[in-house]
């Protein structure tokens, strides 16, 4: 397979650039498109429409390209992979759960592959992507691959997912591959550091934790990340930008701990919303800031890959924590940088709202925090 990344601030720039890229013969027939202006979309789906090429589109105000971070520009990564190679699905969640999303997702890709690969690109913040992925492994089964990250403008959540023949405000939109002819090699890496004793969750519901140790789970949170980290707006209620990172390090039974950051906090009853949701009983650690040994874990975990199990790879898909774009500051080019330096061919990514992956050989799961890269290989 043979990719090209490009980039413009206009479809009409992209236009340009697209006319550029196959007047070498080149015949891309798949565009990862990440947008950040949705009314873009449709005079991308025109353009790339005429081509015949397929669309998977997104929105993604923070996004990067092999050459660096493009903020307000589009992006797009062409392929000429093999259609017979891939299937496009995007499930609304109009009517439906994030489950049944989910689901129909999961079946879509056993109909079209006996062994399919799903890199996600959901969107619609208030739905439950521990649900999606429930979906997804019960239709497609528990050990398939999964990569991706939540898509939209971290701003206000708003955005649109979209194909050659629909567009979406809210739903899951997959890139369903045949690893049968598609090599897929991907993982989802923190690097953050624990520091302190454990926590329990003590009392919860959903995604809010009331009580931690049995105490109010704000106070907790305050006491070790500060009083500053809260917010108070006009109408009085405050919450704890996700910029400002410091994942919760919750415990799991192979030992790595999954990342889920602390995203907003009821000021009447000091209640915390945790990202993915907790169980009364999860037992979690406090993150040390980040220095370069983080970066250096995220960047060995794809040198190590390239050395045992893909010395090859056609593209690399990266989706990291919009949390680590505040919190890194100039230190995030660094880890994009080396990133893409590991196999040197075209890569796309951005910064996303929580992300899906493998953390080691168990079952793919959703955290936040966490970078989930995945390299491709047409066989």
């Amino acid at each position: 397979m043979k990719a090209k990344s490009i980039k413009g601030k206009t479809p009409s720039e992209i236009q340009k650039a697209l006319d550029e890229s196959i007047s070498d013969g080149f015949k891309p027939t798949l565009a990862i498109i990440m947008i950040s202006n949705m009314d873009d979309a449709d005079q991308l789906r025109s353009i790339f429409g005429k081509q015949g090429i397929a669309i998977f589109g997104i929105t993604a105000p923070q996004k990067f390209t092999e050459q660096g971070i493009n903020p307000g520009d589009i992006v797009v990564l062409l392929m000429d992979i093999k259609p017979e190679n891939f299937k496009i699905v995007l499930n609304d969640y109009k009517g439906s759960s994030a489950y049944e999303a989910g689901y129909k997702t999961g079946l879509a890709g056993k109909d079209a592959f006996t062994n399919p690969g799903f890199i996600i690109a959901p969107l619609d913040f208030r739905v439950s992507n521990d649900e999606l992925i429930r979906g997804l492994t019960d239709a497609a089964g528990q050990d398939i691959m999964i990569a991706g990250g939540v898509t939209g403008d971290p701003t206000d959540f708003s955005g649109v997912i979209f194909t050659q023949e629909v567009l979406s405000t809210g739903g899951l939109l997959a890139l369903i591959l045949d690893q049968d002819k598609v090599a897929i090699s991907g993982m989802a890496v923190s690097g953050w550091k624990p520091v302190g004793t454990s926590k329990k969750i003590t009392k919860c519901e959903d995604s809010w934790a009331f009580t931690i140790d049995n105490e109010p789970a704000m106070h907790v949170i305050q006491r070790f990340l500060g009083n500053d980290i809260v917010r108070v707006n006009s109408e009085g209620s405050g919450f704890i930008p996700t910029d400002l990172g410091y994942p919760l390090q919750f415990g799991r039974a192979s030992g790595n701990a999954i990342m889920r950051p602390a995203l907003f906090f009821n000021p009447a009853d000091q209640s915390v919303m945790i990202a993915g949701g907790v169980n009364e009983g999860d037992q979690f650690r406090f993150s040390l800031p980040p220095d370069f040994d983080v970066i250096d874990k995220v960047v060995d975990s794809t040198r190590i890959s390239k050395e045992k199990e893909m010395p090859d790879a056609d593209v690399l898909m990266v989706f990291s924590c919009v949390g680590r774009l505040g919190t890194f500051g100039p230190l995030i080019s660094t880890e994009i940088e080396g990133l893409a330096s590991t196999w040197g061919k075209p890569m796309i990514g951005y910064f996303s709202l929580g992300e899906f992956g493998k953390l080691d050989e168990g079952r793919c799961e959703f955290q936040g925090t966490t970078v989930s890269w995945v390299a491709l290989k047409e066989k």
